[in-house]
Formats: C-alpha cells, sequence, structure tokens
C-alpha cells in the first residue's frame, strides 16, 4: 500500500522546496510569487464524504472532460453525475459544488476565460512516471485514493533518471488537498517533479481532477 501523506511529508526537507503551503484557500494565490512553484491548500473533507466516496461502486464514480465558464460549472458537472447515474445525495452536491468553485478559483488566479476541466476515476497506473506539466498552470485536487507524488527539487533529476527504480524522498499531496503548479511554461526546469501514485497492484479507484487554462486554438 501507499504510505501515508503524513509520513512521505516527513521524508523530504520543506526547507529545500520553494513550496507554500496552509489550511487557508488563499495560500494558492501565492502561486504567483516568482520563487513559488506549488501551492498547497491543506484541507479536510466534510463528515461523511469520504466514507461516501469510498462506498461507491467505481462506475458510479462521475467522470468526463469538459469546459467550463467560472459562474456556470455546476450544470456540465450535473451532467456528468447523472451520466453514471449517482443519486442526487448532500454529498453529490458537495462534490459538484466543490469543483464549481475550484474552476472559479483556477480561473482568477490564472486569469483564464474558461477552464478544462478533467475528471477522471482511475484504476490504473495513470502517468506514473515522474515529470514536468508543460502547462503554465495546473490545479489538482484527489477525492478518492491517494493524492499526486511530488519531489523535492534537489531530488528530481535523479528521479527523472531512475523512474520506478527511485528510492528517495517523496512528498504525497493530502486527500481533498489542492495542489496548484507552475509548470514548465512558467517555470523552465525549476518546474516542480511529480507523478500519479501507482494503483494497479492495489485494487484502488481514484476520483482525480486536473484544471488547466483553456488554450485557443492554433
Amino acid at each position: 500500500m501507499t504510505r501515508s501523506s503524513a509520513a512521505l511529508m516527513r521524508l523530504a526537507d520543506p526547507a529545500s522546496c520553494p513550496v507554500v503551503e496552509a489550511s487557508a484557500a488563499h495560500c494558492l494565490a501565492e502561486i504567483a510569487a516568482s520563487t513559488t512553484t506549488l501551492a498547497i491548500w491543506r484541507r479536510s473533507a466534510t463528515a461523511g464524504l469520504p466514507e461516501w466516496l469510498d462506498g461507491l461502486r467505481p462506475d458510479q464514480l462521475p467522470e468526463g472532460q469538459l469546459v467550463a465558464v467560472p459562474g456556470h460549472a455546476t450544470a456540465p458537472l450535473q451532467r456528468l453525475a447523472d451520466a453514471v447515474s449517482l443519486p442526487p445525495s448532500p454529498e453529490r452536491n458537495w462534490l459538484i459544488g466543490d469543483i464549481a468553485m475550484l474552476v472559479d478559483c483556477f480561473a482568477r488566479i490564472a486569469r483564464c476565460k474558461a477552464v478544462n476541466v478533467r475528471l477522471e476515476a482511475i484504476d490504473h497506473d495513470a502517468c506514473w512516471r515522474f515529470h514536468r506539466d508543460y502547462v503554465g498552470l495546473r490545479l489538482n485536487a484527489t477525492y478518492r485514493g491517494p493524492g499526486t507524488q511530488w519531489l523535492p527539487p534537489e531530488r528530481a533529476e535523479a528521479a527523472l533518471r531512475s523512474q520506478r527504480r527511485y528510492r528517495g524522498p517523496l512528498n504525497e499531496l493530502p486527500r481533498f488537498s489542492v495542489g496548484l503548479f507552475k509548470g514548465v511554461v512558467q517555470s523552465g526546469n525549476d518546474a516542480i517533479v511529480h507523478r500519479s501514485p501507482p494503483v494497479a497492484r492495489h485494487g484502488l479507484t481514484r476520483l482525480f481532477l486536473c484544471l488547466d487554462a483553456e488554450m485557443p486554438d492554433d
């Protein structure tokens, strides 16, 4: 099984990472600082929500891709939930409302008029390779299963070379927490190297959210 996020966080030296984290949403805006490449909003779930999510069958987890306009994300997210016959409940309302809120938050920080939303139910080793994202900004959050794993900068090149053989320090975004990453477009090789946690061997299905700014067509 994947080690707990608390244990993983103790392995890395926070002083060596250009990372800010707090239990309030405003910390995400700190990504604008030139030295910051990852902002983490640490947060806990509403009581009962983890149990509700963990109790859903994998085919009941809403997933899909869409372009959302800030302030108008709720309706298309409702349609994703309807597509898998996810029954109405306070927990469903929270999940949809939370994603819509993050769309608005990301659009404000990224200064974009539309947001690419990717909500995935993942039961395989998606994006298991350590990598940097070739984007400006990217937000992600994991609602079910283990969160994104990321490296202290001084270990990045070793992990990129070793990939599955890497055995050094490793951090993991806690479940429900929000990570806002600067990609290569803004930070070059200073962008945080990260990966999706391998889950295939453990029989887990993650529910993963990824937000990017919509790019104009060439």
